[in-house]
């Protein structure tokens, strides 16, 4: 009620409130988060997701599929490749390629921006169909190539049973 006061989004405004909740909460706010966490991943953010699913616009995907793919190259370039750059030092270029293409990943936070575009009108429905496609496909596919780009492990050679096991 108070961010609609102010003119804030009402994700703003809930994470404002927990904000203050940390600072001002009497008593032990660690058994608060046990609940929060409760209610908020087992009852508010499936039903959250299912009804955005719901709200999908599928067909623009299906009559521009280009714009899909565009989004889906986009997280590549712009989530994914400042990974190998600012690890260059850390990893091994095989190692580079994954967290590449595991930081290029995302389906939450669009799914999330997607609505509040909706909701706000600053984001046409095809927009939104594409950008949580593409999520939905990063998710997918990126993680699954970078597992199946796994360096094979050497096999530690057969133990010998124990002397009492002979």
């Amino acid at each position: 009620m108070i961010a609609a006061d102010f003119g804030l989004d009402v994700v703003l405004g809930a994470f404002l409130a927990g904000v203050v909740l940390r600072r001002w909460a009497p008593g032990d706010v660690h058994a608060l988060d046990g609940k929060l966490d409760a209610v908020g991943y087992g009852f508010f953010i499936p039903v959250f997701f299912v009804t955005s699913g719901m709200s999908l616009h599928l067909q623009s995907i299906v009559e521009s599929p280009a714009r899909l793919v565009a989004f889906f190259v986009l997280f590549l370039i712009v989530r994914g490749l400042p990974a190998p750059l600012f690890y260059r030092r850390d990893l091994p270029l095989h190692g580079r390629v994954q967290m590449m293409l595991l930081t290029a990943s995302a389906l939450p936070l669009l799914v999330a921006l997607a609505e509040i575009g909706l909701d706000s009108e600053t984001m046409l429905p095809e927009n939104a169909a594409a950008l949580v496609g593409a999520g939905v496909l990063s998710v997918i596919v990126f993680p699954a190539v970078a597992v199946s780009l796994r360096l094979p492990t050497a096999h530690a050679p057969a133990m010998e049973p124990a002397a009492e096991d002979r």
